[in-house]
């Protein structure tokens, strides 16, 4: 009865339409992107492109393909990416994990649990973090783009969360079979972690895939870059001093069919991983946040 009633077909339809209007808003841009790098270079300096392509044509994705710096900095976001989940989910396990126990196991469990919680909220500012990269040794290296960031503390709160939320039999009776920390973390806690696990590294993985800041902060060799910093190069600060006559500026003006390839297909990794992660993500974020 309470799904037949008028009041809540109304909400129903006003919250559908609300969904549907945003998603819509979400995906103008990349439609947008992508009819652009399909489109020739008359209709995009005349600025004729919107949601469908005008003058069809491959010839920006050929002009990508032959354009080595792309591949190198896409690859470069991909051994990032990879390194940055490998690194960060394990400390956000081996985190979570003790502060996620009872008081009766582990004492200073409430005194982290605020460490951690108050390090979300105020961080060391951007000048200590570079002077700490700086000192490393770290400057101009993938590992700049990765330790910084090795303990992410959003995650670690969720992961505890959800750690939490677990029966304390399930240790109580690991311990009593004679199961060690280690033993009792990888072969009954993770396992039961999956969903949470899975969303975390979705966090992780698009986190490090879209970050461009520190790639621009940390990384002084342009042919070290990112793919994200690579992008943001090209394309919001070109060089300039190339330009010559007006030929070179209507040659610029059309590089944004390429610019636009560029910036699709830096963007179809994480719409190809998104959608097979999503029920995890959805699931794992309830779960995570329902107990404190």
């Amino acid at each position: 009865m309470a799904y037949s009633s008028t009041s809540r077909k109304i909400f129903l339809f006003i919250n559908t339409t609300l969904c549907i209007l945003i998603a819509l808003i979400c995906l103008a841009p990349m439609l947008h992107i992508l009819a652009i790098s399909f489109s020739g270079k008359d209709a995009i300096i005349s600025g004729q492109v919107g949601f469908l392509p005008i003058k069809a044509t491959w010839d920006n994705y050929k002009y990508v393909v032959k354009e080595d710096a792309f591949y190198t900095a896409f690859f470069i976001s991909v051994v990032r990416t990879v390194l940055a989940w490998a690194v960060q989910l394990s400390m956000t396990i081996l985190a979570a994990y003790p502060i996620s126990t009872s008081k009766r196991r582990f004492h200073a469990r409430s005194f982290y649990t605020w460490y951690f919680l108050v390090a979300v909220l105020f961080s060391g500012g951007l000048i200590p973090t570079y002077l700490v990269v700086l000192r490393t040794g770290i400057i101009n290296s993938i590992w700049a783009l990765v330790l910084p960031g090795a303990v992410p503390l959003f995650e670690v709160i969720l992961m505890q969360n959800f750690m939490k939320a677990l029966p304390d039999e399930i240790r109580e009776s690991a311990s009593i079979d004679g199961a060690g920390q280690w033993r009792t973390l990888v072969q009954i806690v993770i396992p039961l972690c999956q969903v949470s696990i899975a969303t975390i590294s979705l966090f992780i993985v698009v986190n490090n895939w879209n970050a461009w800041y520190d790639g621009m902060l940390y990384i002084n060799n342009n042919k070290l870059f990112p793919l994200q910093t690579y992008l943001r190069t090209v394309i919001v600060q070109p060089d300039l001093t190339q330009i010559q006559d007006a030929a070179d500026m209507a040659k610029m003006v059309a590089s944004g069919g390429a610019d636009a390839a560029k910036i699709f297909l830096a963007m179809l990794p994480i719409m190809l991983v998104y959608p097979f992660a999503q029920k995890h993500f959805v699931k794992g974020i309830v779960l995570g946040s329902v107990k404190g």
